[in-house]
């Protein structure tokens, strides 16, 4: 199941950059480079056995490709997610206390999306939209003692259809973004998981 999933993310990897290639040279078009930071919070609550997991708040940091100088624009990237997951362990015990512990999801995204700009790009403002698809794939859990959670009961690969908005201030960017899950977050448990991601950056 693994290295099928695997599979998945490297040919969607694969497709982004081929997609990439054709749209720089049929373009011949400035690529507007655009570093971020940001917050994110998902919105997705399973129940694994005794324990229930709800992913939180988290942070984000990537970079963004705007390619083309037209109305319409390609933007693909590449965004590294570290996000909270709760874990309350429900099992009765003689004083009817549920323990709970957090711990950390770290993971890959690529999203790939075409934008339409609403203002002009090199003034003093600039709004734009986007919209497209968001793979996913987890690189890593940091697993608690005493807690049966880890990267296992995740699934690897998960894709994502989001839509954002973006403002540009001079070289400052300003984004908001909204992920809605298409697979099942947790390997053994239903419930996908929508995020949304506020970054801030800047664009070169």
């Amino acid at each position: 199941m693994m290295k099928k999933q695997s599979a998945k993310f490297y040919t969607a990897a694969t497709a982004a950059a081929f997609l990439l290639a054709i749209f720089s040279t049929s373009l011949s078009a400035q690529v507007v480079v655009n570093p971020k930071v940001g917050a994110n919070f998902s919105g997705v609550e399973s129940q694994l056995g005794d324990i229930t997991a709800e992913a939180r708040v988290g942070w984000n940091a990537g970079v963004d490709f705007r390619i083309g100088e037209k109305a319409l624009f390609f933007q693909p990237g590449l965004h590294f997610y570290n996000y909270t997951a709760r874990l309350v362990d429900q099992v009765a015990r003689p004083d009817d206390i549920s323990f709970q512990e957090e711990t950390t999801i770290q993971s890959l995204k690529a999203p790939v999306n075409i934008g339409l700009r609403l203002t002009g790009d090199n003034g003093l403002l600039g709004i734009h939209v986007k919209g497209g698809v968001m793979p996913s794939y987890i690189i890593g859990v940091n697993e608690k003692p005493g807690y049966g959670f880890d990267k296992s009961d995740l699934n690897t690969f998960t894709w994502g259809a989001n839509v954002g908005v973006g403002v540009d201030v001079l070289f400052l960017t300003l984004d908001a973004n909204y992920e809605i899950g298409l697979d099942d977050f947790f390997a053994q448990a239903a419930g996908a998981n929508n995020m949304l991601t506020i970054s801030m950056g800047l664009k070169f």
